[in-house]
């Protein structure tokens, strides 16, 4: 019995060692670019919230927060004696903060699975919170991207 245990970890940590696949430098410009084009699209979203305000009569930066503060709750929005025009204003902007939140997440998914695999993807994640390797390998790879 202790030697079949034996052989079992032999066995199961051989395959351990050698079954996984090594983190390639495709992968990380891979990783990098969908991590790119993800901040992109978060840092558009602010000046796109700024414009839309701007262009809006009767909006201030100061109020629009107000309505967003209230997550769209009627009886905050109550509270604050929200408009219907407001309402529709604010419902508009968070429906493009939408879009733009959910291509990011699209576009991870995409990369994830067409461009290093679900599993590479998120090694490489695991991998640069805590090997510093790596995280040197992407920093030079990033560096290149950006």
């Amino acid at each position: 019995m202790n030697k079949l245990v034996l052989l079992l970890i032999f066995v199961f940590g051989f395959g351990l060692a050698f079954g996984q696949d090594e983190i390639s430098d495709n992968d990380l410009k891979a990783y990098a670019i969908a991590n790119a084009a993800v901040k992109s699209i978060v840092s558009s979203i602010s000046p796109m919230v700024n414009d839309l305000i701007a262009k809006q009569e009767g909006m201030t930066g100061q109020r629009f927060k107000e309505l967003q503060d209230t997550n769209g709750d009627a009886d905050k929005l109550a509270t604050i004696e929200a408009k219907d025009w407001e309402i529709k204003f604010l419902e508009l902007v968070n429906g493009q903060i939408d879009e733009r939140k959910e291509a990011a997440k699209e576009i991870i998914n995409l990369m994830a699975k067409y461009a290093m695999g679900a599993s590479t993807y998120k090694a490489i994640k695991a991998g640069l919170s805590n090997d510093p390797t790596l995280q040197a390998r992407y920093s030079e790879i990033e560096a290149k991207i950006d």
